[in-house]
């Protein structure tokens, strides 16, 4: 269905439509009927077009508390389905990646039903206002039904969910009696995202990606992809963030004159297709999956992509849908793409079919593909596809712009290319304080090499950029270097730590051990989590303190094959494991037995845990040797180097450095000091790389690369010294003393060394 934009109150506002064409900032005409005629003469700031303006929400407690209340009706209603039910609860959990048997299934169907209830009420309370529709009255089933009848519009089609709405007796005036509420609204698709967010936990919305476009990096990515003139495809559309109008009541130089919104969820098709109609905005809706949208499908020519895509991690997609993107892809581009590579890689594998040259993209996706080795391919892809004007990265060690997610945002320009010749400068620009969008457009389209007040320009040649260099780096490009010394690899191997599956299951505290009665001889000391350890070394003493604050610090460890205890198997289509229920046997058992039966049957999640279910048995976690330093892999409040004196195991949460055998205890306390200085100060800061909530991250890796002394090669007199500084510094940390002394003689030290 086609929408057209036929809105009777316009304000024409004209912005930068593409950073590398003149700014036009003016008031074209405003419509006498429009209530800003008589208060506002001023065109708004460059770098915020709603600044100063009308600015109604339509998100309020009282629309939330009327969806939550009709949600937590229908939920009663469907917690115990009949068969028809259970089958559209089942088809609409296969699309959305839930589990139906999960507890919280029917609070998150709920939600989603009068939430996509509201919707469809709003979109035709709009067609009634444009004198489409009647008025709505009675069943709103049929109502729906009249609706696309009339207006051919497919927003009106009935999914799964809708056949769950239909499927119970639930009440629902007080959701439809809503509909007008976001017709108000001046910002519908800001109103709509938060909406769902409120109504939908941020887990839930994890499985398939969802997250919603934060307005500023909006503004900036439509700001400089389009102008009025331009036919957009919207990807991943979801609430609309991306490609709807700034205000439903403004017409401004970046408005397309034609929006293609895709999401594969209907519930997200329809949320961007409603925040487009009540912004005026002409659009098509397809939902579908982007993989399988063809340029052929579309009745226009694509001018230029605004992408925000899925960020589901590759674990997350089932096999044969990854081989098939990763087939797709391949044939595409002409790579090898590995299998590693996440959802949102290959939206830009995709999006280039739809561009010719001089097209625009802009794509906001986490920035791990700059340093991570599935990134090699797609770097190559744009480098040869695209000219690279501009990559904007957050400060990771900022707060994420994403409220509502964990990710560093990094926004990329692109310009289509038809020769690999074609190409100029690409501006690596480290956003440290957001200066405003203006500022960051002036930024991308000619701003030169160096600091600014706000962040750092990097300009680099695009024909100098190599698809196998750490690009991240380039945001950086005054750090510190060390000098050149060997890599810690020389000197000692590295290693992750043990994967148990589910922490909460195989880690336990004292108490638990004790109220399960478990036999020591199952247990094994592990080093507490990395918030549970303030200083620089974990000593025997600790434990006492560890277990009268009940840490778990006990690792079910020396488990092989046990009778009794259930074998278990994996199905990835049910995301479960499975068992024998004549397995679980009631008779009485060991204290052992009774545990890991507890886990099958029990536990909320063990069973869930494909790692776990893999293993022969499913209880005998990985081995592994103690290590004598612990090297922390991330960092919030920095990375750090801790000495391990017992014996206990590390969990994947630290790296185990294991030095040479020829390297004494004072050599390690040597390495230890250095490596703390180095950690606190300049090394780690050419390895770093973000989490995907922009906590800074180190891999194995990047840590057997750090630049390191070898304690054999030197004097005596600096080991013994640099040993007595970790000691002090050991101390100085668990008598909450200042630190900063003694990480100046250390550096002190390390200069006249180096």
């Amino acid at each position: 269905m086609t929408i057209q934009r036929d809105r009777f109150r316009r304000v024409t506002y004209h912005t930068y439509a593409a950073v590398d064409r003149e700014p036009e900032i003016s008031v074209t005409g405003i419509a006498a009927t429009s209530p800003l005629a008589q208060s506002q003469s001023e065109p708004p700031r460059s770098d915020s077009v709603s600044t100063g303006l009308r600015n109604e929400s339509a998100y309020t407690d009282d629309l939330v508390k009327r969806l939550e209340t009709t949600a937590a009706d229908l939920e009663s209603r469907i917690a115990d389905p009949s068969p028809e039910m259970q089958a559209a609860v089942e088809s609409w959990c296969g699309l959305n990646g839930y589990v139906p048997s999960d507890d919280a299934t029917p609070s998150i169907i709920a939600n989603q039903a009068v939430f996509g209830l509201l919707l469809k009420a709003t979109l035709h309370e709009w067609y009634h206002r444009r004198g489409d529709l009647p008025e709505f009255e009675g069943n709103a089933h049929e109502q729906f039904k009249i609706a696309y009848e009339e207006t051919g519009d497919s927003a009106f089609t009935a999914c799964a969910l809708d056949e769950i709405l239909w499927g119970v007796e639930a009440n629902t005036v007080a959701v439809t009696e809503a509909r007008t509420q976001l017709l108000d609204s001046t910002q519908p698709a800001t109103d709509i995202g938060r909406l769902y967010e409120t109504l939908v936990a941020r887990e839930h919305r994890r499985v398939l990606g969802q997250h919603r476009t934060p307005t500023e990096l909006a503004e900036l990515m439509r700001t400089w992809a389009i102008s009025s003139e331009d036919t957009v495809l919207d990807p991943g559309m979801g609430a609309g963030q991306l490609s709807a109008p700034f205000h439903p009541d403004w017409e401004i130089s970046t408005d397309p004159t034609r929006v293609y919104g895709v999401d594969r969820s209907p519930l997200a098709a329809l949320m961007g297709g409603v925040a487009q109609a009540i912004s005026g905005q002409q659009h098509e809706t397809r939902r579908t999956d982007f993989s399988e949208l063809d340029p052929a499908d579309l009745t226009q020519d694509v001018d230029a992509v605004l992408c925000n895509p899925p960020y589901t991690r590759h674990e997350s997609l089932p096999s044969a849908y990854k081989d098939k993107l990763n087939e797709q892809a391949e044939n595409q581009t002409g790579l090898e793409i590995p299998e590693t590579s996440p959802l949102y890689a290959y939206f830009y594998y995709h999006l280039g079919q739809f561009l010719d040259t001089g097209d625009r993209a802009a794509v906001l996706t986490p920035h791990h593909f700059l340093s991570r080795g599935f990134g090699e391919p797609l770097k190559q892809f744009l480098l040869r596809e695209f000219d690279i004007k501009a990559l904007l990265l957050d400060n990771p060690e900022n707060e994420s712009k994403f409220d509502t997610a964990q990710t560093t945002s990094m926004v990329v320009l692109l310009k289509a290319i038809d020769n690999e010749a074609d190409v100029g400068v690409t501006r690596f620009i480290r956003v440290d304080r957001d200066p405003g969008v203006q500022t960051k457009l002036e930024a991308a389209r000619d701003g030169n090499s160096g600091k600014t007040d706000w962040g750092v320009i990097n300009c680099i040649e695009q024909s100098e950029l190599s698809p196998e260099g750490r690009w991240d780096n380039l945001f950086y490009p005054n750090a510190v270097e060390l000098p050149d010394l060997p890599p810690l690899s020389d000197i000692a191997d590295v290693h992750r730590g043990l994967q148990t599956g589910e922490n909460d299951f195989f880690c336990l505290s004292p108490d638990q051990v004790d109220d399960w009665g478990i036999d020591p001889q199952y247990l094994s000391r592990i080093v507490p989590s990395r918030r549970y350890v303030d200083g620089y070394d974990i000593r025997s003493d600790d434990w006492d303190d560890y277990d009268r604050h009940g840490r778990p610090t006990w690792l079910l460890y020396h488990l092989d094959q046990i009778t009794g205890v259930p074998e278990t198997t994996y199905d990835d289509d049910t995301g479960c494991a499975h068992w024998t229920e004549d397995s679980l046997t009631t008779d009485a058992a060991t204290p052992i037995i009774e545990y890991l039966r507890y886990g099958l049957t029990g536990h909320e999640s063990l069973s869930t845990r494909s790692t776990v279910h893999g293993r022969n048995p499913w209880y005998r976690v990985e081995r592994g040797d103690t290590a004598p330093i612990l090297v922390t892999s991330t960092g919030r409040s920095g990375f750090r180097a801790i000495h391990n004196e017992t014996d206990a195991k590390h969990l994947n949460r630290y790296y185990g450095v294991y030095p040479d055998p020829e390297i004494t205890q004072q050599g390690q306390k040597a390495l230890l000091a250095y490596l703390n200085f180095v950690f606190g100060d300049i090394g780690i800061s050419q390895q770093r790389r973000g989490l995907v909530d922009g906590l800074p991250k180190v891999e194995p890796g990047d840590v057997k690369d750090i630049p390191t002394i070898d304690p054999r090669e030197l004097p005596s007199s600096v080991v013994a010294t640099l040993a007595g500084c970790f000691d002090d510094l050991c101390e100085a940390a668990r008598n909450d003393r200042d630190e900063a002394p003694t990480m100046d003689r250390i550096e002190s030290v390390l200069h006249r060394l180096l």
